[in-house]
């Protein structure tokens, strides 16, 4: 969720510095239409089959790290789509420490606390519409690439994991180097070349 929130603040962002939107349309995809409703569609299938449907099947854990392995894939084929690069890190981060833990994001008790002050905290148990597994730390492996930064938004409380902030990075890099106005691009092409 906090991706999302990242986008509708980034893009709002670059609105307001008078950023080229329009170029965000203009992006030739490895697969075209087709990879932009690839991705939709694995993000619709973890939220249909996963995010939204309590347990812990295996089939969970298979769609939910299948889609996640699509999505890198994905991304690297249009490696050279700005933040692309960042999307695949980001994903493969979240990717190995859900594997590293049974196929879900570990998250411990006291951050689960944090999130949700007011729930009970179970351990070994999956919140409703998440795709988190609480852990005590001792317990997670990777913990360092888990969901352990808190953090606090005027509605809500969440915690994301470094994986989540390198999408960020990503989805920054992406909307901010596709809109640069010609000038900029320019610029940017000099000093990296």
């Amino acid at each position: 969720m906090i991706l999302a929130y990242a986008i509708i603040f980034l893009i709002i962002l670059a609105l307001l510095l008078r950023r080229d939107l329009s170029a965000l349309g203009q992006i030739s995809y490895r697969g075209g239409w087709m990879f932009m409703a690839a991705v939709i569609g694995l993000f619709f299938l973890q939220a249909a089959l996963v995010i939204y449907v309590p347990g812990q099947t295996l089939w969970q854990v298979i769609i939910l790290n299948i889609s996640q392995i699509a999505l890198v894939l994905l991304f690297l084929l249009n490696y050279y789509v700005p933040g692309a690069k960042l999307f695949a890190l980001g994903i493969a981060l979240n990717v190995l420490v859900m594997l590293a833990n049974g196929g879900w994001m570990p998250l411990t008790p006291e951050t689960y606390h944090f999130v949700h002050p007011d729930r009970p905290v179970a351990e070994q148990t999956r919140p409703g519409s998440s795709r988190n597994i609480i852990l005590p730390h001792s317990e997670t492996n990777l913990w360092l690439l888990s969901d352990i930064v808190p953090v606090t938004l005027p509605w809500r409380r969440t915690a994301v994991s470094p994986g989540d902030i390198v999408l960020v990075v990503g989805v920054a890099q992406f909307i901010f180097q596709t809109t640069a106005k010609k000038k900029d691009k320019l610029l940017v092409s000099q000093v990296q070349g």
